[in-house]
């Protein structure tokens, strides 16, 4: 890492060489401008709600980027025919002002006064944080929620169901949990599911969990409605959501975290003029270069965060995303910096990513926070509950853990062709009793002591009849411990399962399975099954035909999880 750094420096170094090179024109070389000295058809001021200017906070148009002088000033020149707001990178030490729980870090220029042919006294006032070196914030990923009458949402459970329960779980762990510290959420896009209608309930739901929420633009984000005349500009697409939820580049400071959060679904248009929701992964053009702008304030000794809708780095089955737009250019501008953490959504899937012998960068993608998509069952594609991560920052250090949802209180959807009666569930660790999710074997509530699935020997089909013990450890990586499974005493190694005829959720196979034998609306394919996104299952071969015993898992930041099973 040490060698990085100062390549990174010696490159560093040989750029500012070169732009000190004398004007090419025959002059002297051009006199660095005055910080104080504020110029560009955008000006304005950045202050406390004291009325105190802040000095060194980064201000963008979405292209360019400066920072605020001594003074609290700034200016930029933008293009003003394709700039729509300006917008501040909060400081760690600061919060914008809350809407609807939403912080409001822009300004829109059509609701700013013009003079002449500027902009000026564009005014953004922050709030002092009393604590920032103690924060929470909470990951979540396609919540998407649909109409009640939607064709795609009545096999199961109605997704507006489950983002209640989304909701209500969410505020009350926030309430019980994590009281005494500022709570951040971030939605990893497709926050809603083609019906842009839906984001101002989105928004007011999210405001209702006390939680400070900012949002990733995803593919079903996009407005895909409009016919927009022939090579229009994809950001268009993108402007109904910045309407509700603001940029969807941007970035903000936590603790000793730069958080990035990113665009990086290239939306084509199809030939009648709507944009398609069927997108390519990486960054447009202009997104890099503000990317490299916003960048160049941030130390390499500073964390990085980033936020994306598609995984950017790593992809389930272990590719790495080296066909995504500008890949190699974003990887190797981060990885410069002391500790990279890719959060992504979109694959509806937990993966971790981490690789030992430089984990720099390190990537995980979220399961879909309202369960399996079109069903919106209990659980995610690889069998991990419905739920979120929280992120827990301590004083510089910090850690997570998945949060499964503890509320399941819609009603089961048999209208537009679905099976009039529920999957018996046979793999499910918990039932629901009135709404509510208790553990089968304990009789206790569901709760974020769930971090794994655990399967009898025998359960699993294998292609060679032996009979091992399985384990679904939802968030591993690299970085945990490997799982031990302990009978009658004795402790016994478990192996990572890495044939693909394993690589499945057995819970996850049997609600597919139930859905295509009930449903004879569904399309061929539908609810097809893949046998490789899951990444993190062990096993251990267990001879005898009866017994029990416990699994326990040691995660990366030393806390132990464990889970009896007997058959």
């Amino acid at each position: 890492m040490e060698i990085r750094k100062l390549l990174w420096a010696a490159a560093v170094i040989a750029a500012v060489a070169v732009s000190c090179k004398k004007d090419p024109s025959g002059g002297e070389d051009k006199p660095k401008p005055d910080p104080e000295v504020i110029t560009g058809n955008i000006q304005g001021t950045v202050v406390s709600t004291s009325g105190t200017p802040i000095e060194g906070v980064v201000v963008s148009d979405g292209l360019h980027c400066t920072k605020t002088n001594s003074k609290g000033e700034w200016g930029l020149e933008a293009d003003l025919s394709r700039t729509d707001y300006v917008y501040v990178s909060t400081p760690s030490d600061y919060s914008a002002p809350l809407v609807e729980g939403t912080p409001v870090f822009w300004k829109f220029l059509k609701d700013l006064t013009k003079t002449g042919d500027k902009y000026l006294n564009v005014k953004f006032t922050l709030e002092k944080i009393n604590r920032p070196d103690r924060f929470s914030i909470i990951i979540y990923a396609d919540p998407q929620p649909r109409s009640r009458t939607a064709g795609w949402d009545n096999m199961g459970y109605h997704s507006l169901d489950n983002c209640n329960d989304m909701y209500k779980d969410m505020k009350e762990y926030v309430g019980s949990k994590l009281t005494g510290r500022p709570v951040y959420g971030i939605g990893l896009g497709d926050i809603v599911h083609r019906n842009l209608s839906l984001l101002p309930s989105h928004k007011s739901g999210l405001a209702s969990t006390g939680i400070r929420n900012y949002n990733v633009i995803g593919n079903h984000d996009h407005d895909t409605d409009t016919k927009y005349p022939a090579g229009t500009d994809e950001r268009e697409a993108a402007r109904p959501f910045e309407a509700i939820l603001g940029p969807v580049n941007y970035s903000f400071n936590v603790g000793d975290f730069h958080i990035l959060v990113l665009d990086n679904m290239i939306c084509p248009q199809n030939t009648d003029g709507t944009f398609n929701d069927s997108c390519n992964d990486g960054l447009r053009d202009d997104i890099w270069e503000w990317m490299q702008e916003d960048m160049k304030y941030v130390p390499t000794d500073r964390k990085v965060m980033v936020c994306a809708h598609s995984p950017m780095f790593r992809s389930i089955g272990g590719n790495e995303r080296s066909g995504s737009r500008h890949f190699r250019d974003y990887k190797q501008l981060l990885s410069h910096y002391s500790k990279v953490i890719h959060w992504a959504g979109h694959v509806h899937a937990s993966m971790n990513y981490v690789n030992k012998a430089d984990p720099v960068i390190e990537s995980h993608s979220v399961t879909r926070v309202t369960g399996d998509l079109w069903t919106n069952e209990y659980l995610g594609s690889n069998g991990t509950p419905r739920g979120y991560i929280v992120f827990d920052y301590d004083g510089g250090n910090f850690k997570w853990h998945f949060k499964p949802i503890y509320y399941q209180t819609g009603t089961f959807s048999g209208s537009t062709g679905g099976p009039a009666t529920p999957p018996p569930y046979t793999w499910r660790d918990w039932d629901y009793e009135n709404g509510r999710a208790v553990m089968r074997r304990t009789g206790q509530p569901l709760d974020d002591s769930y971090q794994m699935q655990v399967f009898a020997p025998g359960t699993y089909p294998g292609s060679d009849g032996t009979k091992y013990l399985y384990a679904n450890i939802f968030l591993w990586d690299e970085l945990w411990e490997l799982p031990r499974f302990t009978m009658n005493g004795k402790p016994l190694p478990m192996t990572r399962v890495t044939d693909k005829s394993y690589c499945y959720s057995l819970a996850n196979r049997e609600i597919k399975e139930y859905y295509k034998a009930n449903n004879t609306n569904l399309a061929a394919g539908d609810y097809g099954f893949v046998t490789n996104n899951t990444e993190s299952i062990f096993r251990v071969y267990v001879q005898d035909e009866t017994g029990s015993g416990t699994v326990k898992v040691t995660d990366r930041f030393g806390n132990t999880y464990s889970s009896e099973i007997s058959w």
